[in-house]
């Protein structure tokens, strides 16, 4: 488990950076700012247009989100809890980008 330097976004990082995976529409992961929001980044194969999504992690920094049921096909997803980091897309620090097939409902 990663030890906070610092809760505040905009402040000192965390010891980890975050990661995620996914099975069907549920996402998991860990390593975020506990009790904090979390944007999913989320793009088709094919596509340069991503969706955003805001979800909450709870008091330890795990996320356990359900991507809405419009996610289907081959979608990338990766999320940030708005840390900064410069060398990070957008100066954020991300997850790692997870791969996603879901076959239509």
């Amino acid at each position: 488990m990663p030890s906070p330097v610092s809760d505040n976004p905009s402040g000192p990082y965390w010891s980890a950076t975050p990661t995620i995976s996914a099975h069907g529409h549920l996402v998991s992961g860990s390593g975020f700012l506990p009790d904090h929001s979390v944007a999913i980044r989320i793009t088709w194969a094919g596509e340069d247009i991503s969706d955003y999504l805001t979800y909450m992690t709870d008091g330890d920094g795990y996320l356990h989100c359900e991507l809405p049921n419009s996610a289907t096909g081959t979608v990338y997803i990766a999320a940030t809890d708005h840390r900064r980091d410069p060398g990070g897309a957008c100066g954020r620090l991300w997850s790692n980008t997870y791969t996603l097939v879901v076959a239509d409902s």
